[in-house]
């Protein structure tokens, strides 16, 4: 199994790139759809990450056996 990063940084690097997805979905067209778009198909993958990091649920729980 790949070594795991325990930095700040590469913890937060999902929500910093999802917060700047919800910033181009406020910004004129092109931009917002692109911005809605790819919160599309990254908001699922966020929900279980949050899910694996904050409540011990699911793959990105933590705890390999």
């Amino acid at each position: 199994m790949a070594p795991q990063s325990n930095s700040v940084l590469a913890r937060l690097l999902p929500v910093a790139g999802t917060a700047y997805l919800a910033y181009l979905a406020t910004r004129p067209p092109p931009a917002r759809w692109v911005g809605l778009g790819c919160l599309a198909v990254v908001t699922p993958f966020l929900v279980g990450w949050v899910l694996g990091n904050v409540f011990g649920v699911g793959p990105w729980s933590g705890d390999d056996e």
